[in-house]
């Protein structure tokens, strides 16, 4: 297992990507229908420096995120509630239950990493990234983990732009997920 891992370490992809790696941005929860406010109630309990700070509607997507941030600092939590049956958060809450979805990283050139992670036989939820650089975000997820079906988001902002997902394009950052909550 430790050669493996040292092996990894040495392949020139493996030491591309960690210098395009900044820093985990932040980590999105699902949760069923319903207990968006109570898990942010646990969590500021647990955590009482954590305050609420952005709440979007994501009406073409069915669904409620809410973000929370612990002193104005990455990494931010995440929390997305689907508010019908049918969302897409709905249906991957039905399939895997309330959890971590992704974690998110903020990298230099995400362009690039999807390029060697390609390389690297790594795949993803859409074949292009999501967002635009005139809006100020670009971003893709990858496909689930075996071990524990988590995804990992690779993130890149622009300018001043500090949010999480654009209006025009967080719908189809959900939906491009669609297919991990079918049964």
């Amino acid at each position: 297992m430790i050669d493996n891992l040292v092996q990894r370490q040495k392949d020139p992809e493996v030491s591309e990507i960690d210098n395009l790696i900044i820093k985990l941005d932040h980590v999105a929860y699902r949760v069923k229908k319903g207990e968006r406010r109570r898990f942010i109630d646990e969590l500021v309990t647990l955590i009482p420096s954590y305050r609420e700070f952005k709440n979007f509607k994501v009406l073409n997507a069915n669904a409620i995120t809410t973000c929370i941030q612990l002193h104005e600092t990455l990494p931010v939590i995440v929390i997305s509630e689907g508010i019908t049956d049918d969302s897409v958060v709905e249906q991957y809450c039905k399939k895997f239950g309330s959890r971590v979805h992704h974690l998110a990283y903020l990298v230099k050139d995400i362009r690039r990493v999807v390029e060697v992670q390609k390389q690297r036989r790594i795949d993803f939820t859409t074949e292009t990234i999501i967002g635009s650089e005139e809006e100020g975000i670009l971003q893709i997820f990858t496909n689930p983990t075996e071990t524990t079906n988590h995804i990992i988001e690779y993130i890149q902002r622009f300018g001043d732009f500090d949010g999480f997902f654009t209006p025009s394009n967080i719908a189809e950052l959900m939906q491009s997920t669609e297919k991990l909550g079918e049964a």
